[in-house]
């Protein structure tokens, strides 16, 4: 867990990493200000795990916003983690359009998903 870890203490962190290629930030806050930082500062990133971040759809930010995030930045990602958030159709079809790479999706407890139309194949 990493609640006391700030968005801009992410953005130092993150840009001095460069070869990084895991990353799990579960239970922590960030927005998607942050993780869109993640992407072009990690370039060698596969691994996203974002499982349980109050920051998703409860208080701090719009749970798509996260979903777009990743999508706009990591189109490199491999495997993406996501327990537990708000995000609905709209962030998960971000996500599948904007990270072409993407081989294992993991989603559970993410109850604002809907298996309906092309999602549902």
């Amino acid at each position: 867990m990493c609640i006391q870890i700030t968005n801009d203490g992410v953005a130092k962190a993150v840009v001095k990493l460069p070869l990084l290629e895991d990353l799990d930030v579960s239970y922590c806050g960030f927005s998607g200000e942050s993780l869109r930082v993640v992407g072009p500062s990690c370039p060698n990133l596969k691994t996203l795990k974002l499982n349980r971040s109050p920051a998703i759809g409860f208080f701090y930010c719009e749970p798509n916003n996260i979903a777009i995030a990743i999508a706009e930045s990591m189109p490199e990602l491999h495997n993406l983690q996501l327990f537990g958030n708000g995000l609905n159709n709209t962030g998960l079809n971000a996500i599948l359009d904007g990270c072409p790479h993407l081989e294992h999706l993991h989603l559970r407890r993410c109850f604002n998903i809907k298996l309906v139309g092309v999602l549902k194949k």
